[in-house]
């Protein structure tokens, strides 16, 4: 009984305004509880209700996604969603192999596949050794950004891992996730850039040409006011230069060749003086190509006379290959002089989408053959495609050489 006492002596004891506080919640309360007493059948009714409002909400998450959460009608539509969704993912697949990567590489699993996630697409990247996981970081979530989305959280795991969740409009779409295979290295190529048709172009267009930062060709057309000084410039910045020598086309109509042109009548003496002026007007030159010449590079006499001029002057030959019919190649291997053929042209239409695919071409071609050579033109719209995809190009492996290093020795 003592420590009964003294336990209740130890409470705290209430104050009035404390009493009068839990009084006047018990005062309140007691009606709600008198009407709850006088229906128990209206509360298992509501109770009913509730649940089947509980199903329905359920059901309704279930069938938009299992997401947890009604879309917003703002947001966009299943069929745009899945269309971007396409979208992005053949973008990315675009992006990796213009880094080097090859397709295997990248391994894509949809939703609720064993290897992925239950609501998102979950996107593997085995990464090269040789490639930077923060390079191709950025390179995601550029392309992300590019077609409209947001990588909305990224996480490096450890140093060789690294997971990004992309969303669209504010759903969740994507989980990338890059792992480092430090095993598997890039196959990427040798790209040799020719630019053509320099002595005919505006300072400040050579100037910009000049600053691209590769080891590139140029090639010089004789004749013209600026082609000596041009042709000093460009190997001043360290860029080797090429005689362009004009050459006679199928069609001739609308063609300025000017006076030091070859034609596919021009005697063989004829052919070896207009190489010697052309060499004198532009000395700092290592080799010769063809400027146009469909016509001149298919007859027989015609290359044979300027196959043994270059000989005679230690020149290599670069076959623009302006029609399937030169033979210009195969009589530079029988005189024994180097000699390397045009793989692409980059513009012959002036149109940036076109040179982006010929470009594209070319790193695909490099992969597969080991090199390319391209030749472009000094024009605004491919200088404009050249400054975007060269570092791209780098980034991806590619390594860009000058013509003479892509040279064909006769007898190898």
């Amino acid at each position: 009984m003592g420590r009964r006492r003294q336990h209740i002596a130890g409470r705290h004891r209430l104050s009035r305004e404390e009493r009068a506080l839990i009084e006047g919640r018990r005062s309140r309360q007691r009606p709600a509880r008198r009407r709850t007493r006088l229906a128990p059948v209206m509360l298992r009714v509501i109770g009913g209700l509730a649940g089947v409002v509980i199903v329905v909400v359920v059901m309704s998450q279930l069938l938009n996604g299992g997401r947890g959460e009604v879309p917003d009608s703002g947001g966009p539509d299943e069929g745009a969603l899945l269309q971007w969704q396409e979208e992005v993912e053949s973008a990315i697949r675009q992006r990796a192999l213009d880094l080097g990567m090859q397709q295997s590489w990248v391994s894509v699993y949809p939703p609720g596949s064993p290897e992925g996630d239950s609501l998102l697409t979950v996107i593997e990247f085995r990464v090269p050794g040789d490639l930077h996981l923060e390079v191709l970081n950025l390179e995601l979530t550029r392309v992300v950004e590019e077609a409209g989305g947001d990588v909305v959280r990224g996480v490096e795991l450890n140093d060789a891992q690294v997971e990004l969740e992309v969303a669209h409009e504010g759903r969740s779409t994507h989980r990338f996730f890059l792992q480092r295979y430090s095993g598997y290295m890039r196959e990427a190529g040798s790209l040799s850039l020719i630019i053509d048709d320099f002595g005919t172009t505006a300072q400040d267009v050579l100037v910009d040409f000049a600053n691209l930062d590769i080891m590139w060709t140029a090639t010089v057309i004789p004749g013209y006011t600026y082609s000596p000084s041009q042709a000093r410039y460009l190997v001043s910045r360290g860029i080797p230069v090429l005689i362009h020598m004009p050459m006679e086309p199928e069609a001739v109509e609308g063609w300025d060749l000017g006076n030091g042109a070859i034609y596919a009548d021009t005697p063989e003496e004829e052919v070896d003086r207009l190489i010697g002026r052309a060499l004198d007007e532009i000395a700092v030159a290592r080799g010769l190509s063809n400027h146009m010449g469909s016509k001149a590079t298919a007859q027989l006499s015609v290359m044979r006379a300027l196959m043994a001029s270059l000989r005679r002057r230690g020149l290599y030959f670069v076959d623009s290959y302006t029609t399937p019919s030169s033979i210009a190649s195969s009589e530079a291997e029988r005189a024994g002089i180097p000699w390397a053929r045009r793989d692409v042209f980059l513009d012959s239409e002036d149109d940036p989408v076109v040179i982006e695919q010929q470009f594209r071409h070319c790193l695909d071609l490099a992969r597969e053959e080991g090199s390319v050579i391209m030749i472009g033109h000094p024009r605004a719209n491919t200088l404009e495609v050249l400054r975007r995809l060269i570092p791209r190009a780098r980034q991806a492996g590619f390594r860009f050489v000058t013509v003479d290093q892509l040279l064909r020795r006769p007898g190898r």
